[in-house]
Parts: structure tokens; C-alpha cells; sequence
């Protein structure tokens, strides 16, 4: 029996809206979390979850617009299920937009710790690169909606999935160095960062695993199989990006409640000092004799010199992080 031409497109394309829906779902319960738990977050980021959530809203509405017309609209019509529309295009250009805001968020997020505007900049490169791809991808299926046409974007897609894979591996190694570093200057708090260092790997490498498959599956597989996993990409970055965020609840080291966000939420780190307080403390004793009967001796406590030499003193601070 002849395999139906919506095994090839249709099908993995659905499986992969599937797995976007119930990732827009955990999407809705961290924004929700986010906007209870951290109420003095400044308003520019504030706004910028806001677009996301918009954006990843919808990208789900015209992936179920898509699906629902080619399975449901076109039921029976082959020739339809071999053709792309608008919304399968912008599918693309919509993944890369939402993964490339996010990675600028990290690359601000490197700036503030490190300061280092080459690492900056080579991310920024790679996000542009990443949105330049899918771009790229939206007006190619635009203009030749075949899905025969598909195996041959090649060069949008690899710019798309590299650029993002690259963005996100400069991102994991920027971050896990720097605050790597700050580990021998803030001994008490290893495991405060050490919580970091494991949220920053395990969010940068399952969306660097994710658009590696994919790209693999799409070079080596002429069938839509890559759909599986490009689809919910988008919700990937966002979830990271909320997760991260939601986490610095966990990382505060400042004396606050648990239960209540410290001003600002930022996790700040403070240096102990490295050089030893030295105290000296001089005692003078009189004694005074008489031939009647001995008088009380006197004590006479010179004034306490207090030297302290103290390292200067180091804070990091970690905004937003």
C-alpha cells in the first residue's frame, strides 16, 4: 500500500505542533510565575517577555491554521498536501525571530557580567546570521511553495540552525567562564554559582542539541522528518529564557527571605575579605611601693590600637541572572 503524501510534511509536521502546543503550555505557567514572583523587574524586560509570549502565541495559531486547512479544509486533496501557504512559510521567519531575540538577551546578559564586547558582538553576528537563514527560508517557500523544493534551501537552513547552534555555544562558554572565575574569589558561594554554571549549561545545550538534530535530519533526510523537532524550537529559546529568569530566586545570596524577591532581583555576590585583621593590644603595668601597707596596684590599659588591613573589597552583582 502506497504511503499518503501527508506521511512526508503533514505528519511530522503535526507531531512537532503537538509538541509546541504543550511547550507553549509550560510557556503560559513560567510567564505566569514570572509575573507573580518578580513585580520590580524593570518594565523593558517586563515588555519584552510580553512580545515573546505574543509572538509564540502566534506562531501557534497559524501552525494550527496550517494543519487544520491541509487535513481538514483540503480533506482528500492530494495536490494541496504537496504545496506550502503563508502560514507554513512564516513558521520559519517567526522560529528565528523569537531564538534571535532571546540570544540578544543572553548577549546582554554576557555584557553585564563581563563587559567584553567582542564576545557580545561575535553573538550578535551569530543570532543575525541565525534570523538572516530563516528569513531567507520564509521567502524561498513563498516563492516556490512545492514541498519538492524543500531539500533544496539548503543554504538558508544551515545559516539558520548554525548561526543559532554557534549563538548558543559562544553564550554557554561566555557565561560558564566568567562566572567559573568568580568561584576561587567568592569561596562561599560555590554553590550558589555552581547552580548557575548548571541552569546556564543545561539550557544553552538543549537547544544547541535540539537545532544540531534538526539540521542533520534535514540534510540527510528528504522526507519533512526535521519538522519534528524545528517546529517547537521556538518555545525552547522562550522556556530557556523564562527559565533562567524564574531561577534567581534560588540563587539569592543576600540575606533575604526565601519567600520574598530582594530589591532589584539580582543575586549579588560579595567578596570576603582576603587579608587577616591584625589587633594589637599594648598593657602597661605600675607598681608603687610604700613602707606602710601596699596600696592596690594600678592598671593602666593603654588606648587598643586596631590595625586592619583589608583587600579591597570586590562585588559582583548579577542583574537579571
Amino acid at each position: 500500500m502506497a504511503a499518503s503524501p501527508a506521511e512526508n510534511i503533514q505528519g511530522p509536521f503535526f507531531i512537532g505542533l503537538t509538541i509546541n502546543i504543550l511547550l507553549y503550555g509550560v510557556l503560559t505557567a513560567q510567564v505566569y510565575l514570572y509575573f507573580t514572583t518578580y513585580k520590580t523587574d524593570r518594565l523593558w524586560l517586563k515588555t519584552f517577555i510580553v512580545i515573546l509570549y505574543i509572538a509564540d502565541m502566534f506562531d501557534c495559531i497559524i501552525s494550527i491554521y496550517y494543519i487544520y486547512g491541509a487535513l481538514v479544509t483540503h480533506f482528500g486533496d492530494e495536490a494541496n498536501l504537496l504545496r506550502a501557504n503563508w502560514a507554513f512559510a512564516a513558521d520559519a521567519v517567526l522560529t528565528g525571530a523569537i531564538g534571535g531575540a532571546v540570544q540578544h538577551f543572553f548577549a546582554w546578559r554576557v555584557y553585564v557580567l563581563s563587559k567584553n564586547l567582542f564576545i557580545v558582538l561575535a553573538i550578535v553576528l551569530c543570532s543575525l546570521v541565525n534570523f538572516a537563514g530563516s528569513l531567507g527560508a520564509t521567502i524561498s517557500v513563498a516563492l516556490n511553495p512545492n514541498f519538492s523544493l524543500l531539500p533544496g534551501l539548503r543554504v538558508e537552513v544551515t545559516m539558520w540552525l548554525v548561526g543559532a547552534v554557534l549563538a548558543d555555544t559562544i553564550i554557554a562558554i561566555a557565561l560558564v567562564w566568567h562566572l567559573g572565575r568568580h568561584k576561587y574569589l567568592y569561596p562561599a558561594l560555590n554553590s550558589t554559582i555552581n547552580r548557575i554554571l548548571r541552569m546556564t549549561v543545561q539550557t544553552g545545550v538543549l537547544t544547541t542539541i535540539v537545532a544540531v538534530i534538526d539540521l542533520t535530519c534535514y540534510l540527510s533526510i528528504s522526507s519533512g522528518i526535521h519538522l519534528i523537532f524545528n517546529i517547537p524550537l521556538s518555545k525552547l529559546y522562550t522556556n530557556c529564557m523564562l527559565s533562567s529568569l524564574n531561577a534567581r530566586k534560588a540563587w539569592r545570596y543576600d540575606g533575604s527571605s526565601e519567600g520574598e524577591p530582594s530589591r532589584g532581583d539580582s543575586v549579588a555576590f560579595q567578596a570576603q575579605s582576603t587579608q587577616p585583621e591584625v589587633f594589637v593590644h599594648v598593657e602597661s603595668r605600675k607598681l608603687t611601693r610604700t613602707d606602710d601597707k601596699p596600696r592596690h596596684s594600678l592598671f593602666h590599659h593603654c588606648s587598643t590600637s586596631k590595625h586592619v588591613w583589608n583587600g579591597e573589597e570586590d562585588s559582583l552583582s548579577i542583574n537579571e541572572v
